[in-house]
């Protein structure tokens, strides 16, 4: 199990709280609590009562909307440093969206009471919760534009980058990035039949880019992929 102080430094370094002062991270960090998930918890379901944040520390947060007719599906997988459950934080309703890890997990929990007790010392704090829901905003546009692009091949790199959370940048180092993504659910996020997902994929693996293994892949050449999309 991660150390707090290793938690600490992994959400301090990438995602929401990286872009807040470092007061206020101080102060948000003080009151979380390192939590462990087995692999298939869920954390909270959509229509779920309000609660607090969650930020991942290890492992993979699997996202479930149900917006209108269908689901709940999974939309999206988060990277370490990512942060959810402001919204019903800022609005005292019902979860929006679902949280479950897709393996070993690893997050710091934020109460509810304590987001309560951090905007009552410093209203101004609310700004800074919000930068979370900026975060979430910036990748909800980036994949309704993602799947507009008619090329399935080009439609299939896009998704791939955005779960790795490389979709525009590849961050420091050379290591392979995991994404707990089933065929199944690849197929679903890239509006493809299942088949052709599996071709397209088989075929990026064949070339290199990747490595696919039961509900799991390897990003193994993000830059590669991304110039896939200026062409």
């Amino acid at each position: 199990m991660a150390t707090l102080d290793s938690a600490y430094d992994i959400v301090s370094r990438n995602g929401w709280l990286s872009f807040a002062p470092p007061p206020f991270r101080k102060v948000v960090l003080e009151r979380c609590v390192l939590q462990e998930y087995q692999d298939g918890a869920t954390v909270y379901s959509v229509g779920d009562p309000p609660g607090g944040m969650y930020g991942l520390v290890t492992g993979n947060f699997a996202i479930a909307i149900a917006p209108g007719e269908r689901g709940p599906y999974i939309a999206h997988f988060a990277q370490p440093g990512t942060w959810f459950g402001e919204a019903a934080a800022f609005t005292e309703h019902p979860r929006r969206i679902g949280l479950a890890v897709s393996r070993d997990t690893e997050a710091l929990h934020l109460p509810l009471p304590a987001i309560r007790e951090i905007v009552a010392a410093d209203p101004g704090a609310w700004r800074f919760f919000g930068l979370a829901s900026i975060a979430h905003i910036d990748i909800a546009i980036g994949a309704a534009d993602d799947l507009l692009i008619r090329d399935h091949v080009k439609r299939s790199v896009a998704v791939l980058l955005r779960l790795a959370g490389c979709r525009y940048r590849t961050p420091p180092g050379d290591q392979p990035i995991e994404v707990d993504v089933s065929q199944e659910h690849f197929a679903a996020m890239t509006n493809l039949a299942r088949t052709t997902a599996g071709t397209v994929l088989r075929k990026f693996e064949a070339d290199g880019l990747i490595d696919v293994s039961y509900r799991r892949l390897r990003i193994l050449a993000p830059d590669s992929l991304r110039a896939m999309l200026g062409g």
